[in-house]
């Protein structure tokens, strides 16, 4: 009983902690403000007088909530002591105010730029521990142009770690984003730590939570599966809960014996948990490091009515459209010159472009997606584009292709998809399943065509 009071107390300690500063705040507008109230005086006395006395309930409600709430002494130390520093100014201020001959002989300034100068190291320490230590200076780091580094995590390829261990590449990962907001080195609920592998095989105050005899028994693993609503369930109601399937990759190493040394390889995930865990998915775009492209002429093509935009923010590869501009012709294409390495995906769709087209394409060796819908391309030259190797798609879709020029279109062995239906024409058909694969006659698809593709 006695033991959730306090626990509440500490609790508490956010709601109480503006009782003080709120009166202090208000305290020093009146200061400086005092020339022109004539019942400043009595204002200010008053108001740092109740600045202390809720000072004293923060300091108390503070300590509980560090003694009951797991933080560690170096955390709150500084905090705690600036803490009382500013509730004493305030008693300090308050007998100045009330005419104590000790204290008259400190400057009135001394008390209000004291009281400014705690308040702001006081609350920043107090944001520190429980936002963390970047809260504040992070924005600030962005303001004056610093470049402030994200945790993102990276899609992972499951044969890149099959030699790692599951400790480093899946385990800690777990526990890092679960359960070290409460069990670090600078906070210890339970006095336990969970923030290297030595702490974790530590414990806290209540004993191991790994059980190396009898892994079934560990208190890590009862404690998340205990239901939600159970006060000992882990994570608590509140902080991200563990999915199902990190609950289950815990559980199977637990069960293993808690190897730390143990690899990913040995571990014999099943394939969902593969799945999950290693997501890495090869870019349908290449993934090779390209210049910045040439902003000047970007500007000079859109003054040509030719759309150009990143194919997603913060990337250099672009996407470029001629669908407003009707006219480009097999010429233009060396408008683009300057952003051949740029471009991956390229729209020449409704435009003048002839088969001529293909002896320039052949340079766009980025070149991903390339559409030429309703265009008069035939196919003669097609070949050229062997050498895209980042070649995937090709959209011919009620352009003149003939059929005759279908075996070189397939030479591209890069080609995933080829779009090759018309309104008007019918194209030959082969039992080759790679070819039907690949080409999309389309029949009678056409008018729900995708305009994206």
């Amino acid at each position: 009983m006695i033991n959730d009071l306090l626990i509440l107390l500490g609790r508490l300690h956010p709601l109480i902690i503006h009782l003080p500063i709120g009166f202090i705040v208000l305290g020093l507008l009146i200061e400086l403000n005092k020339k022109k109230l004539a019942w400043s005086g009595e204002a200010i006395k008053y108001i740092f007088f109740w600045s202390f006395i809720t000072g004293i309930f923060s300091i108390f409600s503070g300590y509980f909530q560090y003694e009951k709430g797991g933080y560690l002494w170096e955390t709150i130390q500084f905090h705690l002591i600036a803490g009382i520093s500013t509730v004493l100014l305030s008693f300090g201020f308050y007998l100045y105010l009330c005419g104590n001959k000790y204290l008259n002989y400190l400057p009135r300034k001394f008390y209000t730029v004291g009281h400014f100068v705690l308040l702001t190291v006081t609350g920043h320490l107090g944001g520190n521990i429980t936002h963390g230590e970047e809260h504040l200076v992070e924005p600030i780091k962005n303001i004056i142009g610093l470049e402030v580094i994200e945790d993102i995590p990276k899609p992972m390829k499951y044969s890149d770690y099959e030699n790692e261990t599951v400790y480093t590449t899946l385990i800690k990962p777990i526990i890092d984003n679960k359960c070290v907001k409460c069990h670090n080195q600078n906070k210890s609920k339970g006095g336990l730590k969970m923030h290297t592998q030595e702490a974790l095989v530590k414990g806290g105050r209540n004993g191991a939570i790994l059980n190396f005899l009898d892994p079934a028994k560990s208190e890590m693993i009862k404690r998340i599966h205990l239901p939600k609503g159970d006060k000992k369930h882990m994570p608590p109601i509140g902080s991200n809960q563990l999915s199902r399937q990190e609950i289950e990759i815990l559980d199977q190493w637990v069960s293993m014996g808690v190897r730390f040394d143990q690899t990913v390889e040995q571990f014999e995930l099943n394939q969902k948990l593969i799945d999950y865990f290693f997501n890495y998915k090869e870019s349908f775009f290449p993934e090779n490091q390209v210049d910045l492209p040439n902003m000047d002429l970007i500007k000079e093509l859109k003054k040509r009515n030719i759309l150009i935009n990143p194919i997603f923010k913060m990337s250099n590869f672009l996407e470029v459209s001629t669908i407003n501009n009707k006219k480009f012709s097999d010429a233009d294409l060396r408008l683009l010159q300057g952003l051949e390495n740029n471009i991956v995906s390229l729209d020449l769709s409704n435009s003048a472009v002839t088969d001529s087209i293909f002896f320039g394409l052949n340079r766009f060796l980025n070149l991903t997606i390339l559409k030429l819908k309703n265009t008069r391309i035939e196919g003669r030259g097609i070949s050229r584009l062997q050498n895209l190797n980042n070649l995937k798609r090709i959209n011919l879709v009620n352009s003149m292709f003939q059929n005759r020029y279908i075996d070189s279109l397939m030479k591209i062995t890069t080609l995933e998809k080829v779009y090759l239906y018309s309104e008007h024409k019918s194209f030959k058909r082969s039992n080759d399943s790679i070819f039907n694969k690949i080409i999309d006659f389309g029949y009678n698809e056409f008018k729900n065509l995708n305009s994206s593709i």
